[in-house]
Formats: C-alpha cells, sequence, structure tokens
C-alpha cells in the first residue's frame, strides 16, 4: 500500500501542496495584522515566492499530462487481462453461444425458441386456371412456420392453414402475380393448407403438412 501511495505522487502534488499551505500562511497573516503584506521588501518577497509557486505549479501540471499513459494503451491493458482476453486464452464458451445452443434434446417435436425465424415453405397456384397447388404435400419441423402461395393464375387464391391445437389462420386473397402468406407456430402433427376462395378447397385446392 505504502509503494503504491508514493509512486502517485508526483511533483505537481508537492508544489500544488506548497501552494496551498502558502495560501494558508498568507490568508492566516492577513487576519491577524491588518497592515499584512505591508509595504516595500515584505510586499516584494510575498509577491516573489507566490509568483514561483503558480509557476511550479503550473509548469509540473503540464509536466505530469505529457506522462501520463494515453486512454488507448490504458484500454489495451483492459482489453488484454479482462475477461474477454481471459476467455480466448482458455477457450472456455460462454453458455448460450456454442454451436448447439437454442437446441434441446431430441430436437423433433420440441417447439423453438422463442425468436427463432420461422421456416418458409413455398407453393404455387397452378398457372393454367385450374384449382390446385403445384405440391399436395409440404414438411417442416416444429416452432415458426411460414407458407408462401405465389399465383400465376388468372383466378384469384390464397393460402389458409387448419389443424390441430385450434390452428385455423388465412392469407391475403391475391389476384395474378400476387404472393399470399400465413404463419403460424406449430407442434407436431398433420396440418392441412388450403384456399379459402370459396368451392376451391371442394374442388381439390389443398394439401398436407406434416410437422414433426
Amino acid at each position: 500500500m505504502h509503494q503504491i501511495a508514493a509512486t502517485e505522487i508526483t511533483a505537481f502534488h508537492v508544489v500544488g501542496g506548497l501552494l496551498a499551505l502558502w495560501a494558508l500562511v498568507l490568508s492566516a497573516l492577513g487576519v491577524m495584522r491588518d497592515d499584512f503584506p505591508g509595504k516595500g521588501g515584505g510586499q516584494k518577497i510575498v509577491m516573489a515566492i507566490s509568483t514561483v509557486l503558480v509557476i511550479g505549479a503550473i509548469g509540473t501540471a503540464i509536466g505530469t499530462a505529457k506522462n501520463e499513459p494515453k486512454g488507448g494503451e490504458k484500454a489495451g491493458e483492459v482489453n488484454k487481462t479482462g475477461e474477454e482476453g481471459e476467455q480466448e486464452e482458455g477457450g472456455a464458451v460462454a453458455p448460450g453461444t456454442g454451436a448447439n445452443a437454442g437446441q434441446e434434446p431430441g430436437g423433433q417435436g420440441q417447439d423453438a425458441p422463442a425468436g427463432a425465424p420461422a421456416k418458409t415453405l413455398l407453393i404455387s397456384a397452378d398457372p393454367s386456371g385450374q384449382l390446385r397447388f403445384d405440391k399436395d404435400s409440404l414438411e417442416a419441423p416444429a416452432g415458426p412456420v411460414k407458407i408462401t402461395m405465389n399465383n400465376p393464375s388468372p383466378v384469384p387464391h390464397d393460402v389458409s392453414l387448419e389443424g390441430p391445437g385450434g390452428i385455423a389462420e388465412k392469407g391475403e386473397i391475391v389476384q395474378k402475380g400476387g404472393a399470399s402468406e400465413v404463419e403460424a407456430t406449430l407442434k407436431a402433427g398433420d396440418y392441412t393448407y388450403f384456399c379459402s376462395v370459396p368451392g376451391h378447397r371442394d374442388a381439390g385446392m389443398e394439401g398436407t403438412l406434416t410437422v414433426k
């Protein structure tokens, strides 16, 4: 402790302390003696000592500032010896950041973690105008699932979804060149995707989505 305190004392601290002490002495003498510092030699001595101490304090302050290590050097030391540096040397992996982060044992049939991106499945309406999709079966893992249907047909269509757990989602009906989407968080099971435009599903415009 004594060694650390000694290394922190600089010339600026010494001269600054002397200047503060000199100011206290002048204040005390001024209170005790109304004519202090008087005229002639006494006044000149006081002014000379004050000037020397002030100049010395300014000079040592400038010198101390030049010798201070720069912020970038301090930051570099922290980076080398801080927690991040220790992690790189030790090779430890922070919790939740490894290759298997967010995965549960036996991944099939488990709900995806919150914020996971949706699995996107693409289908298309028949471009000739027949009431059918280009795919009558789809597969996806459990979790957020999005079905996007492109409509190149001259007939308006949409894509809707129903199944276990009360799933009943309906996409927007779009004209030729549009795209209809439906999205839901699904558990393992079989679901039906279909076109909800009256008469289209009955004509066969549907398929099975199997979630594992």
